[in-house]
C-alpha cells in the first residue's frame, strides 16, 4: 500500500493524571498522529468537555517544540484545517464512555506528499500527553489512551518540511485595555488563532477587536472588530457540529459541547415521549431538561468557534507562497483588545501555524 497507519500506542490505562512521553521510533514520514483519550463515567455529572481530560499536547525533539496545544486547542485547529470536527462521544450516562480524539496535522490534508514530519530529520522525537482522567466527569476511574500515525508507506514522498502548530502567547483578559504580543517570524505563517472561552460568555463579550502590526506600524495588514471576523470566520469556514448521548433527567442538566458562540440545539427523547428542551449559554456551556429520569435524550449542537478558536487570517489555501511570509518583516505584533466583564476570569491564548522547512 502507498499508505497505512501505525501503532503508537496501543490502548492502555495511564493511571488517573500525570504526563505519558513515548518514543517516535517509526523511520517512515508521517502525515497525521492521532491522540484518542477515553474515560468511563460512573456519576452523571459533566463539569467539561471530553477534550479537558487531555490538557497538553506536545511534539519534541530535545528542547526543540514542534507541536504544542491543549487538547482543546488541538481540536479547534482540527476543525479549521479540516472543515469537519474531530471524533467526539459525549456523554453524561453513567458506565458510558467519554471519548475525545485529537490530531497533528503536518501537511495541509491527509497524506499531503510536500507537507509532513520526518522523523529521521530530527534527533530524539517525543510525543508527550498531559492528561487528567476526571477533568471532564469528576468521579471517572477507567480511562485509555491510544496514538496511531498515518504513515507513507510503498510511496515515500519528499516534503519540504511540515506545519508546525503551537501556543505562543497566553494572558489574562481584562474588562479593558489593549494586550500587545508579539508574534514569531522565524517561519512562514498559515494561520493565526486566538483562544478565549468561558462558560456562559460569547466570544466578542470578552474580545472587542484584533490589529496586526508590521515594524512598528509601517504595514497594519489587519485592524477588525471580532464580530466582524465572526462574520468573515462562518463565511469561509461554516459552523461546526457536534452530538450528545445524555441521561434522562426530570431537571435543569448541564453539558459541555465544541459549539461556543451562536448556539443552536436540537434534541429530542430516545425510546419514548418526553417533554425536554436544550438550549446554549455561549461559552461551550449547554443545559437541557427533560421531565423523567428514565428517558434518555439525544442532541446535535450547532454553532461557531469550536472550542472558542477563532482564525484571523483569510482562509488560507495550499499554496505555500500565498501564506503570510515572514521574508521580509522584522517584527510582528498583535494587539487585542479586551472587554471581559470580570478581569482575571478568561484566558486569551494565540496560537500559529508555521510552515517550518526541513
Amino acid at each position: 500500500m502507498r499508505t497505512r497507519i501505525a501503532t503508537i500506542l496501543a490502548q492502555e490505562d495511564l493511571g488517573a493524571a500525570g504526563t505519558k512521553t513515548i518514543d517516535i521510533n517509526l523511520k517512515d514520514i508521517i502525515s497525521r498522529i492521532t491522540v484518542t483519550f477515553r474515560a468511563t463515567n460512573v456519576s452523571e455529572v459533566m463539569g467539561e468537555h471530553p477534550a479537558a481530560n487531555v490538557s497538553k499536547i506536545e511534539l519534541v525533539d530535545g528542547s526543540d517544540v514542534l507541536f504544542s496545544l491543549s487538547g482543546k486547542q488541538a481540536q479547534g485547529v482540527n476543525f479549521y484545517d479540516r472543515v469537519v470536527k474531530p471524533f467526539n462521544y459525549i456523554t453524561n450516562i453513567a458506565g458510558h464512555v467519554n471519548t475525545a480524539v485529537f490530531g497533528l496535522d503536518f501537511g495541509n490534508f491527509l497524506f499531503d506528499p510536500a507537507l509532513a514530519f520526518d522523523p529521521g530529520k530530527f534527533t530524539n522525537p517525543q510525543l508527550k500527553i498531559t492528561y487528567d482522567e476526571d477533568a471532564c466527569e469528576v468521579d471517572a476511574t477507567v480511562s485509555n489512551c491510544e496514538v496511531r500515525a498515518h504513515i507513507f508507506d510503498e510511496f515515500v514522498p519528499s516534503p519540504t518540511g511540515f506545519l508546525m502548530t503551537k501556543e505562543v502567547y497566553s494572558y489574562l483578559v481584562q474588562t479593558s485595555g489593549y494586550e500587545y504580543i508579539d508574534l514569531p517570524t522565524d517561519y512562514t505563517i498559515k494561520q493565526i488563532y486566538i483562544k478565549c472561552l468561558l462558560a456562559e460568555y460569547s466570544f466578542d463579550s470578552l474580545l472587542d477587536e484584533v490589529r496586526i502590526s508590521e515594524d512598528n506600524d509601517r504595514r497594519v495588514p489587519l485592524d477588525l472588530t471580532v464580530t466582524n471576523i465572526l462574520k468573515d470566520v462562518i463565511e469561509a469556514w461554516g459552523y461546526v457540529q457536534e452530538y450528545a448521548y445524555l441521561n434522562g433527567v426530570s431537571s435543569t442538566a448541564i453539558l459541555f459541547a465544541m459549539p461556543s458562540d451562536l448556539g443552536y440545539g436540537l434534541e429530542s427523547p430516545y425510546g419514548a415521549a418526553d417533554a425536554s428542551a436544550i438550549w446554549s449559554y455561549d461559552g461551550g456551556k449547554w443545559a437541557y431538561v427533560g421531565t423523567s429520569t428514565g428517558i434518555n435524550h439525544k442532541a446535535v449542537l450547532h454553532g461557531c468557534f469550536p472550542h472558542g478558536m477563532m482564525p484571523i487570517l483569510p482562509k488560507p489555501g495550499n499554496v505555500i507562497e500565498e501564506w503570510y511570509s515572514m521574508a521580509n518583516i522584522g517584527s510582528l505584533k498583535l494587539r487585542i483588545k479586551d472587554g471581559a466583564h470580570s478581569a482575571d476570569a478568561a484566558t486569551g491564548e494565540i496560537v500559529t501555524t508555521q510552515y517550518r522547512t526541513y
